[in-house]
């Protein structure tokens, strides 16, 4: 399905969301944080489960909502401030925290990549410039994903999504204006509100199946809608 609210204009860069978009992201996350706070508990002996660890992210987020665009920070905050709240020292802080990260970070990229989303970037390669455009902390070349010439971070390298930062970091490192960009992303907020605002063009993957009238936070429209990764070969 191709479904078109404006037409396409000429574009010299493909940016890419990794999360949701290249590949199912929701479950390996769940897992990883399971992982996460299971080994911190044991790692520390501290009376720690799910209810605690969000209880301390969300304060940490209404404190710092700056620094949540890190995810990476955000987690090491949160570490830090329940081993603190624990009363370890400063050296057991450092090796706990160390440790716990490692293990998070090794559970968050045991990703499936579909091997659609494999071909669809090295055929878009020949033809486009690629990058990565990402609010999460995935490390594209530690899945196998090496075909992007700019990987960004929010949080890291600029302003998360929707914030325009990457967007125009892309455009800059490109030599390009931004709506000679087009940016491919799962999210309505942060890919889509986040690129047409910037100036970028704009491709929903809607994979739920429903209409995009469904979601009341679209407030702005994609330039195309579609269902399947390989709708972008036909560009």
């Amino acid at each position: 399905m191709m479904k078109f609210y404006r037409s396409l204009r000429p574009f010299q860069v493909i940016s890419f969301d990794l999360d949701d978009t290249l590949y199912d992201n929701s479950q390996v996350i769940i897992e990883a944080e399971r992982h996460c706070i299971e080994f911190l508990r044991q790692s520390a002996d501290i009376a720690l489960d799910g209810e605690k660890w969000n209880a301390c992210r969300q304060q940490i987020a209404q404190q710092q909502p700056r620094l949540c665009e890190d995810v990476t920070a955000w987690r090491i905050e949160t570490i830090q401030t329940l081993l603190r709240q624990a009363n370890k020292r400063p050296e057991e802080i450092r090796l706990i925290c160390n440790r716990t990260m490692q293990a998070f970070l090794q559970r968050r990229h045991a990703i499936r990549l579909p091997q659609q989303s494999m071909d669809i970037l090295n055929r878009l390669k020949k033809r486009v410039k690629l990058a990565a455009l990402t609010n999460g902390n995935l490390e594209p070349a530690r899945i196998g994903l090496n075909q992007f010439d700019l990987v960004l971070q929010g949080g890291k390298q600029g302003r998360a999504k929707p914030h325009a930062d990457l967007f125009r970091q892309t455009a800059a490192y490109f030599n390009v204006p931004t709506h000679q960009i087009l940016h491919i992303g799962d999210n309505l907020i942060t890919d889509v509100q986040g690129a047409v605002q910037a100036g970028c063009q704009s491709v929903w993957i809607n994979l739920s199946g429903r209409n995009l009238n469904f979601f009341p936070e679209a407030g702005l429209l994609p330039d195309l809608e579609i269902d399947d990764l390989g709708a972008l070969l036909k560009l």
